[in-house]
């Protein structure tokens, strides 16, 4: 079976003006559509929650790439037996919308077969957008350390066998992007190569970036919380599986000038954020770790998890 990743790129392409980005950039303004089936939830989340997801879900792309998020879009398919819940994950859209300053312009509203789903367009205003050009002495660098999501996704495939950490939940149930990052990024533009989030997880970004760039990445360490380590010794988790099975934690990778790195780490960790320096970029194209090719996995929508 062919994988959705492989789809965009050999059928969408020929069709598309964009499809080698997660954005789309006219020279003024970033675009972004993302979305995903009513089902894709679990026991402790409500319709509220998947509402305020859907948004983040895309804003996260908006924010990550350089952009403001502006003016939104909701396009949400609800099967009958569900429409009482419907104000109720209209409810979180729209608080999520709010909490981003941006206009709930509208949408379309459809009945649904099967679980139903719901897709967010955003309009955002371009402030740093980077063209995947990367310089030889960039370093990689995530916002905070991440892995909560992936106990959560185990946990779930292991009949819930995995205590989880109240923090694992949240970040299923109600993720943040800082609303202060579209000014750090702006403020630090010049010291900023590229930029990208990680919802996909993180190996997916990587080889974005790599197929995107041309470049290869050499990692230093995986940036897994030490909260989620101690977990994953007690139940005997991998560290790749915490890579296959991650994502939806929606922080955001940059690519940074070696020079400016100690600036840049200061002025993250003063808007809240944990950054780690976690890999440097290389000019053969390959993502490796302790000198060993490190291959592509995680979500496919096509696959589930490969």
């Amino acid at each position: 079976m062919i994988s959705e990743h492989e789809f965009i790129s050999n059928i969408i392409s020929k069709y598309t003006k964009n499809t080698n980005d997660d954005v789309y950039y006219d020279g003024k303004l970033l675009y972004k559509i993302d979305g995903f089936q009513l089902s894709y939830s679990f026991n402790f989340m409500t319709f509220y929650d998947l509402g305020w997801k859907a948004v983040i879900s895309s804003v996260s792309d908006i924010i990550s790439r350089g952009g403001i998020p502006k003016t939104f879009l909701v396009s949400i398919g609800i099967p009958k037996d569900k429409i009482s819940k419907l104000e109720e994950l209209v409810q979180g859209v729209s608080d999520a919308i709010d909490y981003y300053a941006g206009v709930y312009a509208g949408g379309d509203l459809n009945s649904s077969d099967g679980s139903g789903w719901i897709d967010v367009s955003i309009t955002g205003e371009a402030i740093c957008y980077k063209p995947p050009k990367i310089g030889e002495d960039g370093l990689l660098l995530i916002t905070s350390p991440i892995g909560y999501t992936s106990l959560v996704f185990l946990s779930y495939l292991n009949s819930w066998s995995i205590k989880l950490p109240e923090k694992a939940k949240g970040k299923i149930r109600h993720p943040i992007v800082n609303r202060q990052l579209p000014e750090f990024i702006k403020n630090y533009c010049n010291e900023i190569y590229y930029s990208t989030d990680v919802s996909d997880g993180l190996l997916i970004s990587l080889y974005n970036i790599m197929e995107r760039s041309g470049k290869g990445i050499r990692i230093y360490n995986f940036p897994i919380a030490d909260e989620v380590m101690e977990i994953s010794k007690e139940y005997s988790i991998s560290l790749m599986d915490l890579m296959k099975y991650g994502g939806e934690e929606f922080e955001t990778i940059f690519i940074i000038k070696k020079s400016q790195a100690d600036k840049i780490i200061d002025e993250l960790e003063n808007l809240g954020y944990n950054p780690i320096i976690f890999g440097e970029i290389i000019s053969e194209r390959k993502i490796v770790y302790k000198d060993k090719k490190v291959e592509k996995s995680g979500w496919d929508n096509f696959l589930g998890w490969f």
